[in-house]
């Protein structure tokens, strides 16, 4: 299926759009779409041409999920309470999960390492 260009125009449209998807990914991490490559893809591009249009290190230095420790807690509890997806998937789904459910903050080695490792505290059969 084609599907046309989608133009978003200009930096405060780009910054809204932005927004909105991280204020809607972080009230429901167990959404479908707060995991989502498809979402954490758009979310990138945005960060990336937000990043562009206004260069320095101020969007770079955002980036760093180290830096929103609120935000990092919120997925240690949604990953603690996965269940038997969590617990049965492989190191590189997990990876790939925690950084599609983090975009578009990237999350250091370390911090990636440790949140792969998380142990999902709900029954097995959830």
């Amino acid at each position: 299926m084609d599907v046309e260009t989608v133009r978003v125009e200009g930096y405060h449209e780009v910054l809204a759009l932005h927004r909105m998807l991280m204020e809607c990914k972080s009230d429901d991490l167990g959404s479908v779409y707060a995991g989502s490559p498809f979402i954490a893809a758009i979310q990138h591009r945005l960060a990336d041409a937000l990043e562009a249009a206004n260069p320095g290190q101020g969007w770079h230095d955002w980036r760093n999920a180290d830096g929103h420790p609120h935000r990092v807690q919120a997925v240690r509890a949604h990953l603690t309470g996965a269940g038997r997806w969590w617990h049965d998937a492989n190191g590189e789904q997990r990876a790939a999960y925690v950084r599609d459910i983090l975009a578009p903050l990237r999350p250091s080695p370390e911090l990636l390492a440790e949140l792969t490792t998380i142990s999902s505290d709900r029954r097995l059969g959830d």
